[in-house]
């Protein structure tokens, strides 16, 4: 089998076999299986269980320091690894090994990402959106959605959204201040006639 790598930094390098990228690994490994920039090695089968088995380990290492910042779905970790660059069979390996260590959960994400948004004031539409950007299941998204952006929860962030929308369109007056508040909440994603019967407190 033929090695050879490519720079990714000044000390990490891409490593491919056979012209396929297996994964990234840095110097100081790459020197113990004599393989230099610019030189395509050869290596013996044995040889190229040991050199992958280094590249999962460093991507392990790579995908625990991804996870210890806040929460990630199952897709994002999948994305991060892809990003590195890493072979895809590992990707699958190291994502399953995180979930069944409980490192990732998309229940426990979906749970924490929905009432953190909630906090942002962002309204049911634009936090559905957002997890599909985030590949959750829609019938998670819908289940924990009606666990936690209960009734008051939603007039809580629609009333928010009217004090900022009220704010910034305070230089008009009237009729035209209300149409360009109930304009810009319906672009928002909130119900134009919620909108409009909240307003109504207001006048």
């Amino acid at each position: 089998m033929k090695i050879r790598i490519k720079s990714k930094t000044k000390t990490i390098f891409i490593v491919y076999a056979d012209n396929e990228i297996w994964g990234i690994l840095p110097h100081k490994i790459l020197q113990i299986f004599s393989i230099y920039l610019g030189k395509e090695t050869t290596i013996t089968n044995e040889q190229s269980k040991e050199l992958l088995l280094e590249i999962e380990k460093f991507a392990w290492d790579k995908l625990l320091n991804f996870l210890t910042y806040r929460e990630r779905s199952r897709w994002e970790a999948k994305n991060y690894l892809k990003q590195l660059p890493l072979k895809n069979s590992i990707c699958e390996k190291l994502v399953t090994k995180a979930v069944t260590k409980d490192f990732i959960n998309d229940h426990r994400f979906t749970e924490l990402y929905i009432e953190a948004l909630i906090e942002k004031d962002k309204n049911e539409k634009d936090i559905k959106q957002k997890l599909f950007g985030k590949h959750i299941p829609e019938v998670m998204i819908n289940s924990m959605l009606l666990e936690l952006f209960t009734p008051q929860k939603k007039e809580e962030v629609l009333i928010k959204n009217i004090e900022k929308a009220l704010a910034r369109f305070v230089q008009y007056n009237g009729r035209e201040r209300r149409e360009k508040i109930l304009n810009y909440l319906s672009r928002k994603g909130f119900s134009y006639g919620e909108v409009k019967e909240k307003l109504e407190e207001y006048k």
